[in-house]
């Protein structure tokens, strides 16, 4: 606090005197200065209440225990007006400052952004009745500017609350250090539009959502990219080679099979079905001669059909919910990153804002979708070695494994490998052993679902972009047939662009490490790192204007318009996939079957080895007794099994 005897002080070295004749008198002029100073003692006096009345209003909102979002902001609120040197933010004398009147404007245009108006609508007062108006206008004002520069930021909700394969960054703000500045500067509003995201793609979005939602004040609409009129095919007969039907000659169309002569149109000949017995291996199944309803529902269903179908029906929804996803990406993307986009099944590398190698891409199913988040690329992988994802152990080798088929590993080239070490599967109890706990890996080679190389950007979700041996699968429009993972067609061709751009790697440097006496499982950490995005956006825009829509494979657009729309965000997690995939694991965990191997253990050695099991391999490890004698029975003829070892399809699937 100031003295009176400071402030005199003061005053008399302004006025010209010195100390000792302002000791002993006071002219006309010092006296004058006295009053000006003991004026502005009482405005020093009134803005340090001010900043007392704020910080106790502070202090008192966060005994009401608010949500952790409030209260992060009232921390940051308290340190804010506890060091801004007594001065408020948004109150000059006795009314609001010019700052914050510009902002209110810029608030109540918050619709030109994709967001609502009505969540920051706020009573501006033109002047004060008393000081606890002033504090509660302060701290109100202060708290609304918050939670519009957080929406601008991070988005009105985090997608993990609809969806756990959806993650966004953190974005947060240096609250404590904005907003001062926009306080204080001239042009606040700009300063408060730049919380926004920057990047092109979310400006040309923002271009055409503002030419269709205000065309009297921004210009009309550019046109909408407009593909081919789909060719529907109506559910029929079945058909088989050398039968005719009038739709045959739709199907010719449809697949691009021109007919040998004009008398042939509508017959389904031998060039036909092997056209549709190709499409049909892109779409999942091994062999499809019959021209039948499956065959007409699998052409429909493609995303060519789907595109054309609903390129012309974006709505505003839809393109505010793309310019949301924005909000979700991380600020700066790096100059050198790999762009995923999920919904359009390709990858990108980008150097500075130009795309340098494009190639097709294959994604998770919608039941074990490719998880939409943004990590950074450390390292490549030559000669992968496959480690078993939890789902293909415990749906599909544990069953087996616990009723007694213990060569199950052995014929599908895996391994239970512990560092440099095998263990054998017989030395696990499988009614007892968590099999999560247990690598079980594959070797490289050509049945290896990684292929020859992969690309690791370390994760809780444990995905990555990998090669793989199902080279067919890239013919499919919608390429949805992996547990999680990114299969690329053209990995090597990958590896070349990114080594080439961290590492100075040549294309036979590649080649070399790719040999079939090279190291297997060979890690090369990248000397720079590489941001990796995998992203979900259904509505692009380009510079000119003109929109490109994708499917919402996932549903994430579905469930993003419900929760921007106000429905529970509890409710729509309900059907989350990613949660009803986390509760069927855990049920057949609960589920699974009991140990039924022929022969019995040796109950002392079972009890130690489990009490052992950590220092000898892992839960369920131990070794089985011997069996004390041989019983005859009568050789069961194995059962045929489902799988095969084709180059083309992997019997357990790919991650």
């Amino acid at each position: 606090m100031r003295t009176s005897n400071s402030i005199v002080t003061v005053a008399a070295v302004l006025a010209g005197l010195t100390a000792a004749n302002a000791n002993e008198t006071l002219t006309a002029n010092a006296r004058a200065d006295s009053a000006i100073s003991n004026n502005q003692q009482t405005a020093w006096k009134a803005s340090d209440d001010l900043q007392v009345g704020i910080l106790r209003e502070v202090t008192a909102r966060k005994t009401r225990r608010p949500d952790e979002t409030t209260s992060r902001w009232l921390d940051e609120l308290g340190t804010i007006y506890a060091s801004h040197l007594g001065q408020p933010l948004w109150v000059q004398e006795n009314a609001p400052s010019p700052q914050a009147k510009n902002l209110m404007r810029h608030l109540a245009r918050a619709d030109e952004w994709g967001l609502r108006p009505a969540d920051y609508r706020f009573n501006l007062p033109t002047d004060f009745i008393d000081e606890r108006e002033k504090i509660r206008f302060e701290l109100n004002f202060s708290l609304n500017l918050l939670k519009y520069i957080d929406h601008a930021r991070r988005g009105r909700f985090g997608p993990t609350e609809m969806s756990l394969w959806y993650e966004r960054a953190s974005n947060q703000a240096d609250n404590v250090d904005l907003l001062p500045r926009i306080a204080t500067s001239k042009y606040p509003a700009e300063l408060l539009a730049a919380q926004h995201p920057q990047h092109a793609g979310f400006k040309q979005l923002r271009e055409v959502y503002l030419r269709r939602k205000f065309p009297d004040r921004f210009g009309p609409l550019a046109a909408v990219r407009k593909g081919p009129k789909p060719i529907i095919l109506e559910y029929g007969p079945s058909l088989r080679r050398g039968q005719r039907h009038p739709q045959i000659a739709l199907l010719r169309k449809r697949l691009k099979v021109p007919a040998s002569s004009i008398d042939d149109q509508d017959l389904y000949d031998r060039r036909l079905e092997k056209a549709v017995n190709r499409f049909m291996r892109t779409q999942g199944w091994r062999r499809k001669r019959v021209y039948d309803d499956k065959v007409r529902s699998a052409l429909n269903n493609t995303v060519r059909g789907k595109r054309a179908k609903r390129r012309v029906n974006v709505s505003l929804a839809d393109i505010v919910a793309n310019m949301e996803k924005w909000r979700w990406l991380p600020r700066e993307l790096g100059d050198i990153h790999i762009w995923n986009n999920l919904p359009s099944f390709r990858t990108q590398v980008v150097k500075n804002d130009q795309v340098i190698h494009e190639e097709r891409i294959i994604i998770g199913k919608t039941n074990t979708q490719t998880p939409v988040f943004s990590d950074t690329m450390t390292h490549v992988v030559f000669k992968p070695q496959w480690g078993i994802p939890n789902s293909i152990k415990i749906k599909d080798l544990l069953p087996r494994l616990a009723g007694g088929d213990l060569d199950v590993l052995r014929r599908r080239g895996m391994r239970i490998q512990y560092e440099n070490k095998v263990v054998p599967p017989h030395r696990y109890d499988w009614s007892r052993t968590d099999i999560k706990s247990i690598p079980i890996v594959m070797g490289a080679g050509s049945s290896n679902p990684l292929g020859r190389v992969k690309f690791m950007f370390p994760n809780h979700h444990a995905v990555y972009m990998h090669d793989t041996p199902s080279k067919h699968l890239f013919k499919s429009s919608t390429r949805t047939f992996s547990h999680g993972c990114i299969r690329v067609r053209n990995p090597v061709r990958l590896a070349e662009v990114v080594l080439g751009e961290t590492s100075n790697w040549s294309q036979q440097k590649v080649s070399d490490h790719l040999r079939r006496r090279a190291k297997e499982n060979n890690r090369i950490d990248l000397h720079a790192k590489v941001g990796v995005h995998n992203t979900y956006f259904t509505v692009i825009a380009d510079k000119n204007g003109k929109l490109d829509i994708l499917d919402d494979i996932y549903g994430h657009d579905r469930r993003l318009k419900q929760g921007l729309a106000g429905k529970s965000l509890q409710v729509i997690a309900k059907s989350d996939p990613a949660r009803i995939h986390n509760e069927e694991i855990a049920r057949l965990e609960e589920a699974r079957p009991r140990y039924n191997r022929r022969g019995r253990r040796n109950s002392y050695a079972a009890n130690y080895f489990q009490d052992n099991q950590y220092a000898l391999g892992g839960p369920g490890f131990f070794f089985a007794a011997p069996k004390k004698k041989k019983y005859k029975y009568k050789k069961k003829k194995r059962a045929k099994q489902s799988w095969s070892f084709s180059p083309f399809t992997s019997p357990f699937g790919e991650n």
